[in-house]
């Protein structure tokens, strides 16, 4: 099963930022909490010359969840303001807020954060599996794939559901969260799928970068 969804040629405007071109950030929740021993090591192995990751447990797109102060719309904001901009976005979002939203209101959520991160990047989006709610999940995913195909070449589906119904033994006992082979796995597979999108050494939009590895 291929890591990434690539759904289509690419509508993203080109990077003008050097160090956006080698860079990408990560925001998430709990579930990327669990992956920071492994996530940065695997993007490092993957080519990308920085990476930053920013995660909050309960975090929701814009509701803060619990007692966390940080959204996945601040996220952004912090990311750039400490490090500045991304060629590409991997958001791990929605565990959350698919219980939050009614199904209608489930893609408008997931265009807010898309045009917050803004045109002239690309998005790997991180879907959902609740196999113990699968109507949220399903939902949920089902909203991620509407606006994908609203957005070819700029938003990207990673299949979180798949890969972990293919390999229940590496969840742990909430069937939502991870064991730790289980997060190392994630972590490789999404540090692969960013080179599915972006390979190492270009800008979203082909051209080599100055300071990254040729091809």
């Amino acid at each position: 099963m291929a890591a990434a969804e690539l759904l289509g040629p690419g509508r993203a405007g080109a990077s003008t930022l050097n160090t956006a071109a080698t860079r990408v950030s990560v925001i998430g929740d709990s579930l990327t909490l669990g992956t920071l021993p492994y996530q940065a090591d695997a993007l490092s192995g993957a080519g990308w010359a920085r990476s930053t990751i920013d995660a909050h447990g309960s975090r929701g797109i814009r509701t803060k969840v619990k007692s966390d102060k940080n959204t996945g719309l601040t996220a952004v904001d912090a990311i750039r303001e400490a490090s500045g901009d991304s060629v590409l976005w991997v958001v791990a979002l929605g565990t959350n807020d698919a219980g939050l939203y009614p199904k209608l209101k489930q893609p408008d959520m997931i265009r807010l954060m898309m045009d917050h991160i803004g045109t002239g990047h690309r998005v790997l989006w991180v879907n959902i599996y609740l196999p113990d709610k699968p109507i949220r999940h399903e939902s949920w995913n089902a909203a991620l794939q509407t606006v994908a195909d609203e957005r070819p070449g700029e938003m990207f589906i990673f299949d979180w559901a798949g890969l972990a119904a293919a390999n229940p033994h590496w969840l742990a006992d909430d069937q939502i969260h991870c064991t730790g082979k289980g997060y190392a796995r994630r972590s490789a597979a999404i540090a692969l799928a960013t080179r599915s999108i972006v390979p190492a050494g270009r800008t979203a939009t082909g051209q080599r970068s100055p300071d990254g590895p040729p091809i």
